[in-house]
């Protein structure tokens, strides 16, 4: 995210932060239909996510994934641009946040998914 370059550089700027400048991104670039950005900012989540580093995958997982099922642009495309894989570590995020309504039609579509 190259356009908060002098916030991320700052020392007191934390990996939490980041992931929240993600998600406001994220939700920015979908309603843009920006497929571009999509890809890159949800490759660089998932990269998170899998670190070995608990400040990164946790504060991808709390700061970012976890606040996806918050908005219609990104809970309704969710399944396009998340592996299943990477659904599978977060949807107990996701149902905390979600209306369990919402949730199960989530996690059908997930489900189904090959």
């Amino acid at each position: 995210m190259p356009f908060h370059k002098r916030d991320i550089e700052a020392p007191d700027f934390s990996v939490h932060e980041m992931m929240g400048l993600l998600l406001d991104a994220v939700v920015k670039a979908h309603q843009q239909t920006d497929h571009a950005r999509l890809t890159q900012y949800y490759a660089f989540a998932a990269w998170c996510l899998r670190q070995r580093d608990k400040k990164l995958w946790n504060a991808a997982g709390v700061s970012f994934y976890e606040h996806l099922g918050n908005y219609e642009e990104t809970r309704s495309a969710l399944h396009l641009w998340v592996d299943k894989d990477v659904y599978l570590q977060i949807s107990s995020l996701l149902e905390r946040m979600m209306e369990p309504s919402a949730f199960k039609i989530l996690d059908n579509t997930f489900l189904a998914k090959t």
